[in-house]
């Protein structure tokens, strides 16, 4: 099974987005192939605080993991969700080394174990009303499942952030369990960017409806597909090669690779944890 690392899906590439960090002006903010449209969202109306959450232990591929689930009470979709804990305040070092992981992960820390987190990150897009279940969780910003719930008591909620959509515009959003209250940025980024760049008309145009862009140039493109099924990846796998990729070909249920006669190359992986797709294009120079 294929591991991503550890980030918080778009919400990471809306950070890219806003910083305008490897990405040109090329990029083309229309609405994916539905066209729908929605209201524009009242930010004074976004609390998070109304977000049902759950740490339970569960399984996650065999193993015994902490997992968690949450239920989307909001008014608008919520296409990427985090949920960030930090040691209790009076927790000591020694009651913390009593559980051998934590133990066991502090030695490769650069900070003291006393700073050790653990994050509940999903990229399912969950719809008002709907819910979402047995997620990992990971230790300290890593790809590392958090295995002992026995432990969990030891820690606090300390940031939850989430991207909720209106339909055509993506905001973020975070609850700070300290102060309990909600703030939403004033940036917003746009919920399907597709690129104008040759090399991306080369490309099948994803027919999805969450698309974000974490690079875009001539000669490499990095997109970032939310929401998406099984078939909508099997879909855009078989556009990919009746649009020419059909030389080197190398893939499997859940990846796609290949090259077409211009030297472009494609990579296509779809990751089931989180029905996300991922396309990287490069063009040899």
């Amino acid at each position: 099974m294929k591991k991503k690392l550890l980030i918080a899906g778009i919400i990471l590439v809306m950070v890219f987005a806003f910083a305008g960090c490897g990405s040109d002006t090329s990029s083309d903010s229309s609405a994916g192939d539905s066209g729908e449209t929605a209201a524009e969202v009242d930010i004074s109306s976004i609390d998070l605080s109304q977000i049902d959450w759950n740490i339970e232990s569960g399984i996650i591929d065999g193993y015994r993991v902490v997992v968690f689930g949450y239920t989307n009470n909001t008014d608008y979709e919520i296409v990427d969700f985090a949920l960030d804990f930090k040691v209790k305040d009076g927790v000591t070092n020694e009651q913390l080394e009593e559980s051998s992981e934590l133990k066991e992960k502090a030695a490769n820390m650069e900070h003291d174990i006393g700073e050790i987190t653990f994050s509940a990150m999903t990229s399912k897009c969950v719809a008002p009303g709907e819910s979402v279940e047995g997620c990992a969780c990971n230790l300290d910003g890593t790809i590392e499942y958090y295995t002992d719930f026995d432990s969990y008591d030891l820690f606090e909620p300390d940031m939850m952030t989430a991207v909720l959509s209106d339909g055509n515009k993506l905001y973020v959003a975070y609850y700070d369990f300290v102060s309990q209250k909600t703030t939403v940025d004033e940036d917003t980024e746009d919920a399907y960017t597709w690129s104008k760049t040759t090399l991306a008309k080369a490309l099948p145009k994803p027919d999805v409806n969450y698309l974000a862009l974490s690079y875009d140039d001539e000669t490499r493109l990095h997109a970032s597909a939310y929401g998406v099924s099984k078939d909508s990846f099997d879909t855009y796998v078989s556009a990919c090669k009746e649009k020419g990729f059909d030389k080197n070909v190398d893939e499997d249920s859940d990846s796609f690779s290949a090259e077409n006669s211009d030297g472009i190359s494609i990579d296509v992986d779809y990751y089931s944890e989180d029905d996300e797709m991922v396309i990287v294009a490069d063009k040899s120079e």
